[in-house]
């Protein structure tokens, strides 16, 4: 059972609906035993090691409270268990690679790398007294494998969703109407990004790696643009998803994107993409690490290792490595040069600030062409694979963006105006976050109910009728999956 699916929206519907009919108190049991249920619908036995992370570090939270005045003792609690979860995450995703592919994982459990980080989170949450370990065990359960956001996260605070499962918590959610409906329409705007948008865009991008050799450089550039999109629209639309059911529930759980592909930096990038992750890394590894606490070189040195670590995290792939490196030296080259780039901003826009907004501007391009540059690897399968699109680039080739090229790609000329159209309003969406604090569809929400409804019923409509639908909605159907 995949969410992109008319049986996700039936057991959704029935999960919902149970869950406002039982008491507050044993609401949790409810939305534990339907999370099981949706994971095992994944793969039963994907779900044994899900089971194996939330028995260990629940057992290891447990084992901190009760050893803190034992340091030793909570060191051994807390390097073993934290150690076990990490290999075995390590045993599935890059015992191949490490190996050579002498060895290779026979699965590949969905979503491990977040419920795994999730988990490692709260231990390491706990180990540092920040929040107390959760006792009842079905409760922990549920905050590891909560349904919505299990398989592609947003990966989520042992301090920050814990609480809301809580009797006391749960007793204030009462069914509203407003915040359901709120949901709903936040949910249909992933279905329009994932189904219409990326689903599309990705038909296109897949032709062209097929064989990149075979087109231009103006093609190529085109596929890397488009793929940038493809993977916003897909990740995003998933996250999209993921906090409209979840908010049905009368559940908060934190946004994994915020506009940014108009962030005029990298490092304001990572604030604003993928949250959840970046936020992970910053404070349990690069804060630990010293951060920016121990001079210039050790804060660039520990930025090199975080993004690496991220690439990795990703996958065991060389291409993965090299886009987290080049992150990396992204971060670094704009903690190197930020002093000149501020004198320089200040310089152009001079004390009445005429030029600020074309310098802005201009910021958000440099950032959107460097992020888009380093996708490149991303998207590739192989290094080579990366090099003969950047080889491409030298061959402009620009007629075949006129001879039918386009066309052969299986994206017809009317599908490539709605993906034009579609991407825009996703940038009008994202613009009016970043300037009135909400994003599309809460204005649409909130808008009287004789606008609001033409709206959203148009909204469905495109879905069904535009969206990208047939056999093959596997485990891979978001590309976050199979991290």
């Amino acid at each position: 059972m995949q969410v992109i699916s008319l049986w996700f929206l039936i057991f959704f519907a029935v999960a919902a609906a149970v869950y406002y009919l039982l008491p507050p108190k044993v609401r949790y049991i409810w939305l534990f035993a339907a999370s099981i249920f949706f994971y095992i619908s994944q793969g039963t036995a994907h779900t044994v090691f899900l089971l194996l992370s939330m028995a260990t570090t629940w057992a290891g939270g447990l084992l901190l409270e009760r050893y803190t005045d034992r340091a030793a003792a909570r060191r051994m609690v807390f390097v073993t268990v934290l150690a076990a979860n990490l290999l075995m995450m390590i045993y599935f995703k890059y015992i191949g690679f490490l190996t050579g592919g002498r060895l290779t994982s026979p699965i590949l459990p969905i979503g491990i790398s977040f419920y795994l980080f999730q988990a490692a989170g709260y231990l390491i949450d706990v180990r540092r007294g920040t929040i107390p370990a959760e006792k009842n065990p079905i409760r922990y359960g549920l905050f590891v494998c909560f349904f919505p956001i299990v398989l592609s996260g947003p990966i989520e605070r042992g301090g920050h969703l814990l609480p809301q499962f809580r009797t006391d918590f749960q007793e204030t959610i009462r069914f509203d109407a407003d915040r359901v409906r709120r949901g709903m329409v936040r949910m249909l705007w992933g279905f329009f990004c994932k189904l219409v948008l990326a689903d599309r865009i990705a038909i296109a991008v897949n032709a062209v790696y097929l064989s990149p050799a075979d087109y231009g450089g103006t093609v190529l550039f085109l596929t890397s643009l488009l793929y940038t999109m493809q993977l916003y629209l897909d990740f995003s639309g998933y996250s999209s998803i993921a906090v409209g059911t979840a908010q049905v529930l009368g559940i908060e759980v934190m946004e994994n994107f915020r506009a940014p592909y108009l962030t005029e930096s990298i490092g304001s990038f990572w604030r604003h993409w993928h949250i959840s992750l970046s936020t992970w890394f910053r404070d349990y590894l690069y804060i630990p690490l010293g951060g920016s606490r121990r001079g210039r070189a050790r804060k660039r040195l520990n930025l090199l290792i975080v993004f690496t670590l991220s690439g990795m995290w990703h996958g065991a792939d060389l291409t993965f490595l090299i886009w987290g490196l080049l992150h990396g030296l992204y971060m670094v080259l704009g903690d190197l040069t930020k002093t000149a780039r501020e004198r320089m901003a200040a310089f152009c826009c001079g004390r009445d600030g005429r030029y600020c907004s074309v310098i802005r501007s201009l910021r958000i391009i440099r950032t959107f062409l460097f992020v888009n540059f380093a996708w490149i690897f991303f998207r590739s399968g192989t290094l080579t694979e990366a090099l003969t699109v950047f080889r491409g680039f030298l061959h402009p080739a620009v007629w075949q963006l006129f001879d039918g090229t386009l066309l052969s790609l299986g994206v017809h000329t009317a599908e490539w105006w709605m993906i034009v159209l579609g991407c825009l309003l996703v940038f009008t969406s994202d613009r009016i976050l970043l300037h009135e604090g909400c994003d599309l569809t809460v204005w649409i929400s909130n808008r009287p109910l004789f606008i609001r409804w033409p709206v959203v019923m148009l909204g469905i409509l495109v879905v069904l009728v535009c969206g990208v639908w047939g056999p093959g909605y596997d485990a891979s159907s978001f590309i976050y999956y199979r991290f």
